[in-house]
């Protein structure tokens, strides 16, 4: 078996006061990563930050660990990103869930050295279409029961996307949405509809007449470029491949193909049996 990362240098940091069922799931990771000869740091940050050079962290979404991270990407050392997935992950999600065909389980996305996936890879179609996306039997509305959707052209409104505070504290500042927001307004003569993290209209009927969606690195951006919106996001967006990163060009828009971007969101992510299978460490890059 070819394995893109030695589990046996990694280390996984399981943060204090999970829920139960994240703890389950974090805890059966950390087992796994034991029995390949890696090891677990359980709540210590400093201790994932005294870590030495030939070692690898394994990370979430944790504030603590912003001043590391900045370090270890100036300094080129190996580290692992983890976090919820792009298509069918788990709760969160205006797309479908693992149950709205049956394919098993939520899926996670982790990435070496990066917080989100940054370059589409020349990869098949074969996990793409293991999740059965093409055909959204429950689609809320008409248009998404086909997904992709087709590019839409000519919207009506703008969509900037805001998001949580711990996003906010391990990426950027926390004004980041209203500030970008309001410059917007040098660039276009369209309506700005601004999005809470809490919003509760679905994200899809914000989207229905929406020109572009500007967000920093939410994975609403995802959302949007499969449901046919163009967007304008932060380089370390997944959905930057698809879209723009600079809001002056909010007139000036893309409209590529999907196809790799999408086979390749797939190969990025990977569901709860295959976090222990060993399909994790073959395909993660």
């Amino acid at each position: 078996m070819e394995v893109s990362v030695d589990p046996s240098r990694v280390r996984l940091f399981i943060p204090d006061g999970l829920k139960k069922f994240k703890l389950k799931l974090f805890e059966s990771i950390g087992l796994h990563i034991r029995n390949l000869g890696g090891d677990v740091i359980q709540g210590d940050h400093a201790a994932v930050g005294a870590l030495p050079d030939e070692l690898i962290p394994i990370i979430g979404c944790t504030p603590q660990f912003r001043p590391f991270v900045e370090k270890w990407r100036i300094s080129g050392r190996q580290w692992i990103y983890w976090d919820r997935g792009y298509l069918r992950r788990v709760f969160a999600t205006w797309l479908p869930d693992g149950h709205d065909l049956g394919v098993p389980g939520g899926y996670y996305r982790w990435h070496l050295n990066q917080f989100q996936m940054t370059k589409i890879r020349d990869v098949p179609d074969d996990r793409w279409r293991a999740l059965k996306l093409s055909e959204w039997s429950k689609a809320p509305r008409p248009w998404l029961k086909k997904l992709p959707v087709e590019w839409r052209k000519g919207g009506k409104h703008v969509v900037v996307a805001d998001t949580g505070h711990d996003y906010w504290d391990f990426h950027a500042d926390r004004n980041w949405s209203r500030r970008t927001a309001d410059a917007l307004r040098k660039y276009t003569d369209r309506p700005i509809i601004f999005r809470n993290k809490e919003c509760k209209i679905p994200l899809y009927d914000q989207l229905v007449d929406a020109h572009a969606l500007v967000t920093h690195g939410s994975v609403a951006a995802v959302e949007a470029a499969v449901m046919g919106v163009p967007v304008i996001v932060h380089p370390d967006s997944a959905a930057a491949s698809v879209g723009v990163t600079d809001i002056s060009r909010v007139e000036d828009l893309v409209y590529p193909d999907r196809g790799p971007w999408l086979r390749s969101l797939a190969y990025g992510q990977f569901n709860e049996r295959e976090l222990i299978d060993g399909t994790l460490w073959r395909l993660i890059a």
